[in-house]
């Protein structure tokens, strides 16, 4: 099994007017991929608690079942659409893969 997380941060710009609706929004549209994309065992979406402005804003861990699931995922066009329509709004500041 491979665990894949992302963090993901608001722009700089962003943080400061409407940030939790904006988070709100990007995790919503996250949450839609599971049910168009096949091969997601586990999917979770969390908005960070920590007060630390380095931390991320919100993180996505999901689990597949091998890595050609995972790279499956990664050139599916509702992922590549999400990427698109968030690149300038909450863009992924970090990403992790490991086998579990």
């Amino acid at each position: 099994m491979i665990k894949h997380i992302v963090f993901f941060r608001l722009l700089p710009g962003l943080r400061e007017a409407g940030s939790a609706d904006l988070l709100e929004e990007v995790s919503y549209q996250l949450g839609l991929l599971p049910a168009i994309i096949p091969g997601i065992l586990n999917y979770e979406i969390h908005l960070n608690i920590a007060a630390d402005p380095k931390a991320a804003d919100l993180v996505l861990v999901s689990e597949f079942s091998d890595m050609d699931a995972l790279k499956a995922y990664q050139v599916h066009p509702a992922h590549l659409a999400f990427v698109e329509w968030n690149r300038n709004k909450c863009p992924k500041m970090a990403v992790a893969d490991y086998e579990c």
